[in-house]
């Protein structure tokens, strides 16, 4: 079986804007990571999805019972997801990495930044999905997850 993610990230209110959301029905699972965290939860909840939705909050969202962070297997593939202000990963990526490393992550998933970027450092896929609030790129964008057989098949931008 192959196991499809869509992943976003920072929507500040402007989910409706994301054309991938519109067949969510496609994707196996749902990865949000923050800043926007009432909009999106009660998007999930009106359509279903709340057994295959996974979300954490940013510094921006105000739900004191949602976890900062989490630690997700699919397919034992270890997701870790955060929203990634708690890492500083404006300015550097070794903090987020070295949790990742601690806890045996195989990626580590944030957002914050608004900025769409992959790196794949010490064996750790570091994704950012980027944003519908792009910051410096002329395009918004999501994440899109393939896993098969305990491997990642896909890890990539969708832009729009």
């Amino acid at each position: 079986m192959i196991y499809k993610v869509l992943i976003f990230s920072d929507t500040h209110g402007h989910m409706r804007d994301i054309p991938y959301i519109r067949d969510a029905g496609e994707y196996d699972y749902l990865i949000y990571l923050g800043d926007g965290y009432d909009e999106v939860e009660s998007w999930a909840n009106k359509n279903s999805l709340t057994e295959r939705f996974f979300a954490v909050t940013g510094n921006c969202d105000f739900a004191p019972s949602v976890s900062r962070q989490k630690l997700l297997e699919i397919d034992s593939v270890k997701i870790f997801i955060t929203h990634g202000d708690i890492y500083h990963v404006k300015s550097r990526y070794d903090y987020i990495l070295q949790k990742a490393k601690e806890i045996n992550a195989d990626i580590a998933m944030f957002g914050h930044t608004h900025y769409a970027d992959h790196q794949f450092i010490e064996g750790v896929h570091l994704f950012n999905p980027g944003s519908i609030l792009p910051r410096g790129r002329d395009f918004c964008s999501v994440g899109y997850l393939e896993i098969e057989d305990g491997k990642i098949i896909t890890l990539d931008h969708l832009t729009f």
